[in-house]
């Protein structure tokens, strides 16, 4: 989920610091999950609804979301950018209410609020041999589409998650996002996960967009929105060192709670693509997919930490 998204979960459901509270707190903490998951959606919309609009009056991470928005749509107005902002606001809250649906939501109500536009794409690349990546970023709603991508190509799926420094948040979160066979890896022990077992993972599943820490030196500098933007080069290095074939998801609405998932490859079948050119590739695809969307990118997070190191 990414600091930022933790950061809404510490707003949300607040509780002590470090491992995560006393015992009793942690269990009061994930009995409040559980019990608020039981909702039904639509309560969980107007709960996280009225929840999103204290986060924005209260100008939760206001920030930073400005500050993406300026950098990346300067073309926009000051009243077009306060209007994303209003927007983004309320999308949280309905990830959120969608995010604790998922957690007990059935395999039909997943089929019938994600659709996928060209799965052909990964199935086709499965059937020639080839080990698939697929790439996403935190747009829309990446949660589901992990559920989803987990249960539909009847190839077990791999995919890092970045630990939750709440104990209840992140054994939830994984326990959610392993409800259909997702094996979750830790991200930092990803590569020799997967070095270790070239043969039998088939299938990878990674969100790309996060920013590396400035004192990073697994990182690499991309024009993204016209702007220098850091990013882990490890899917590229995945992609070509592993050989896995890059496919990149782009997600869009299609109605409140259902979206529309396209599997764009990011190079032509069976092609070799070094490690800059697979990243060059994702960030490009990701960006105009949110540029048809803004709204819906998780625009709290900390993207740009500072600028490029003058040896970077």
């Amino acid at each position: 989920m990414g600091r930022g998204f933790e950061s809404l979960l510490r707003h949300q459901f607040p509780g002590p610091s470090g491992a995560g509270g006393t015992p009793p707190d942690r269990l009061a903490r994930i009995m409040l999950f559980r019990l608020i998951s039981r909702l039904p959606l639509p309560l969980l919309y107007a709960l996280f609804g009225l929840l999103a609009w204290i986060l924005r009056v209260t100008r939760w991470r206001r920030n930073l979301v400005d500050d993406g928005l300026r950098r990346c749509l300067p073309e926009k107005s000051v009243a077009e950018r306060a209007t994303l902002a209003r927007d983004f606001y309320s999308g949280v809250g309905r990830l959120v209410a969608e995010i604790l649906f998922g957690s007990r939501m059935s395999i039909g109500e997943l089929e019938d609020r994600l659709r996928f536009e060209n799965d052909h794409v990964v199935r086709d690349a499965l059937a020639r041999g080839r080990k698939v990546l697929l790439v996403a970023g935190h747009h829309c709603n990446w949660e589901w589409l992990l559920l989803e991508v987990s249960r539909r190509f009847g190839v077990p799926l791999t995919a890092p998650y970045k630990r939750i420094s709440l104990d209840s948040a992140d054994r939830w979160a994984r326990a959610t996002r392993s409800r259909f066979g997702a094996t979750m890896v830790v991200a930092r022990e990803i590569g020799p996960y997967l070095v270790a077992r070239r043969r039998q993972v088939q299938l990878l599943a990674m969100l790309a967009d996060q920013s590396p820490s400035r004192s990073n030196e697994g990182q690499v500098w991309l024009s993204f929105f016209g702007q220098e933007t850091a990013f882990f080069q490890g899917p590229g290095w995945i992609g070509a060192r592993l050989n896995f074939e890059p496919i990149f998801i782009a997600m869009r609405p299609d109605g409140r709670g259902r979206y529309v998932a396209r599997f764009v490859p990011l190079g032509a079948p069976g092609e070799r693509m070094d490690a800059d050119q697979i990243l060059r590739a994702y960030v490009d695809a990701l960006e105009q997919s949110i540029r048809e969307h803004p709204a819906l990118y998780f625009w709290a997070y900390n993207r740009w930490k500072g600028p490029r190191p003058a040896d970077g």
